[in-house]
């Protein structure tokens, strides 16, 4: 197989789950592996956009429990029956191709610590990398701040509370699967105050591209 072969979305969901496999048998700590970082191992052509949708299916087929962030970023850790579909090589076929010959499918054999996105030994860098990829919704943040400050109808006790909010916002932002139910609750009302009804609309923007 030649690098860049395109094949179907089935077949990339069979190579993720065979992947997913190796790389949970692998890893001497649990934890949840990046799809993106995945698909970029690969010696197939891959739209960006498949790597989310392939994590949906994978999580509505009971095949691998999957975290979904913000900017597309899925992570994924195969279940109990994924890892029976990947011992039966059930599917497109392609499973048993990879594993006849896994150097056609991947560029550089993978470990777990390459590609692993949490757990204990990878929470820092973890933080950090939220940090980076969520920083325009920061950065509202500190405008939405400054605003609440500086609006003259506000009584101190109201702007305290508002302060609150904003502050719960950005402790969600820094989980790696923030808790959008919690999200909406909050960013509901603040939606209501005239000073930052317009940055709160970008926000929601973000969290719903």
């Amino acid at each position: 197989m030649a690098t860049s072969t395109r094949i179907k979305f089935s077949e990339f969901i069979d190579l993720l789950l065979a992947r997913l496999y190796d790389l949970d048998r692998e890893g001497e700590t649990a934890g949840y592996f990046d799809l993106n970082a995945i698909k970029n191992e690969l010696k197939v052509d891959i739209p960006q956009r498949w790597v989310w949708d392939a994590g949906r299916v994978l999580q509505s087929r009971g095949l691998a429990d999957c975290l979904f962030a913000m900017g597309g970023k899925a992570e994924a850790v195969i279940a109990g029956e994924g890892r029976l579909y990947v011992e039966e090589e059930q599917g497109t076929g392609i499973i048993k191709e990879y594993h006849q010959q896994p150097q056609n499918y991947v560029i550089v054999s993978g470990t777990a610590n390459q590609v692993v996105v949490s757990g204990e030994q990878s929470s820092v860098t973890q933080t950090m990398t939220i940090e980076q990829e969520r920083k325009p919704a920061f950065d509202l943040l500190k405008q939405i701040e400054e605003k609440l400050k500086q609006d003259q109808t506000l009584d101190p006790g109201e702007r305290n509370d508002l302060l609150a909010d904003v502050e719960m916002i950005r402790g969600q932002l820094r989980k790696r699967d923030p808790n959008r139910t919690a999200l909406a609750a909050i960013l509901e009302p603040l939606s209501q105050v005239s000073s930052i009804g317009g940055l709160i609309v970008q926000l929601i923007r973000l969290f719903n591209p």
